[in-house]
């Protein structure tokens, strides 16, 4: 069964108070960042009125959860900060795999290794596989995109260094044909 106006009415308006609590925002600095009146904002928030479909979702995006998320009896705040925790673990996690290979790059480059710079690119291309996978877990499709087209693009940098540039022009052409394949794929994949 649906819900009735009113209950939407008031999970929105005690949802919308908890994230702007949660953010340290006053109505009117909320209403600021909406472009919209702190009367319109105190009205949501005493569920005299809800905003039409157009202000919710950008209230959703303002506080980075979804229009159902607003109108849910669910706990939004740690909603909102499950999803910082996230961004903060992927990220994390791409700083990591950048350090590492740094590190190998910099002990190659110590040790005398000749063409030590090749373990360069292998930083973009573990980290768009770290990406890669926290994106398939926690985010829209287009971060599986960037992180697929980091992970190609990488290849394609560490097969010219290997192959000293011989094959340039066909080795970018073939990355990009694969690259723009990707796309109708994800559409497909990620569609409802």
């Amino acid at each position: 069964m649906g819900m009735k106006e009113e209950e939407i009415r008031s999970n929105f308006a005690k949802n919308l108070y908890s994230l702007r609590k949660s953010r340290g925002l006053s109505q009117a600095q909320l209403a600021d960042a909406l472009s919209y009146t702190y009367k319109a904002v105190s009205k949501w928030e005493n569920k005299e009125t809800i905003p039409d479909i157009t202000t919710l979702n950008s209230i959703s995006e303002f506080f980075d959860v979804s229009v159902d998320d607003l109108i849910s009896t669910r706990n939004v705040v740690r909603i909102s900060n499950r999803k910082k925790i996230h961004r903060r673990i992927s990220m994390s996690s791409v700083a990591i795999c950048f350090v590492v290979i740094l590190i190998v790059y910099l002990s190659l480059l110590i040790a005398g290794i000749d063409k030590s710079y090749i373990a360069l690119p292998f930083a973009f291309l573990t980290s768009g596989i770290t990406f890669l996978v926290f994106s398939c877990l926690w985010f829209k499709k287009i971060y599986v995109f960037i992180a697929i087209t980091a992970i190609i693009w990488s290849l394609a940098i560490i097969v010219m260094l290997l192959m000293n540039f011989n094959y340039f022009w066909v080795i970018l052409i073939i990355s990009g044909v694969i690259n723009l394949g990707f796309y109708p794929f994800l559409r497909i994949f990620y569609a409802n």
